[in-house]
This record gives C-alpha cells, structure tokens and sequence, in this order.
C-alpha cells in the first residue's frame, strides 16, 4: 500500500511543476497513487508514485507539460540519496529481466532522476516485480523492491500525455 508520506510527496512534486490547474483527482490502484490535473488546454498532467512495504523510497513517475521524469523519492530520510548534484548509479533487477544500471542525479527536492526515463517506464510497464538499489549518502547500498502488476492500469493516463511513455 502507498504511504501517506509518499502520497503528499507526490502531490508536492506534481504542484511544485505546474501552475495553476484544476486537480481532477487523486486515485489509488494497488500499490500505486496517481494524481491527475486537468490543463486548461485539454491536455493532463500525471504523477505516479508506488512503494513498497517498509521501502525507504518510492518510484515516481511524472508527466509535466507532455515530458517524462522518473525519479527515486525519499520516503523516510529526506537527505537519503545526499546533496544536491549529487550523481549516483541505480542498479535496476526486473523480475525475467537482467539486471541494468542507470544514471541519476540528486534535484532541489531531494530526489534522485534518472538522466534517461523512458527506459525505467518501460521496464515498469514490462515486468511485475523489480527490486531498485541505490547508494544512499554516505555510499551504503538501500534497496526497494516494488510491485508492479498493476501499472498497465495505475499508468494509463501518464502514458497517454506523455510522448516518451
């Protein structure tokens, strides 16, 4: 189930990236909770956020003025991933998949973005587990694993509004 934290985090980071619109909801599908607002031009915005049980960060997936972010959020030490800047690899092990790694970057909110999203939606969309490690600040491996069944459903409206999904 999604926390509480992770939940206003989400919402934190979807406002913190759009400007004034009317929210058309806030929903929650398994283990994921997606919040949609609606753009006057039509168009929508969508985060999308899921953890694990007693996970120390979620996975938070955004489409803000039709682009893609993917990014590691902290749900229970804001400093986890460090400073600002702050480069780090994130090992990624989708359940029938291999193992990868990809690069991110610590931003002003404090959570690690992956440098190139698409690949991590798509490993989302394509797998039904997948375990995430990642160095924390003081360089010591923390690890989330994440159900993903239902992501085809949870990600329906990000990918619908956002070209690189």
């Amino acid at each position: 189930m999604v926390k509480r934290g992770a939940l206003l985090l989400g919402v934190v980071l979807l406002l913190q990236s759009i400007g004034a619109v009317q929210a058309s909801g806030t929903r929650t599908i398994g283990p994921f909770a997606v919040i949609t607002n609606d753009k006057p031009d039509g168009r929508k915005d969508v985060a999308a956020i899921v953890s694990g049980p007693g996970a120390s960060f979620g996975l938070a997936m955004r489409c803000i003025d039709a682009t893609l972010s993917v990014a590691l959020v902290p749900l229970k030490d804001e400093g986890l991933f460090g400073i600002r800047g702050h480069i780090a690899a994130v090992s990624v092990r989708p359940t029938g998949h291999a193992a990868s790694e990809m690069a991110g970057r610590v931003a002003e909110d404090r959570a690690l973005y992956l440098a190139a999203p698409a690949p991590m939606l798509g490993l989302v969309l394509a797998t039904e587990r997948m375990a995430v490690s990642v160095p924390d600040a003081a360089g010591a491996a923390t690890e989330a694993s994440f159900d993903l069944r239902l992501a085809g459903r949870a990600l329906v409206d990000l990918v619908g509004n956002c070209p690189a999904g």
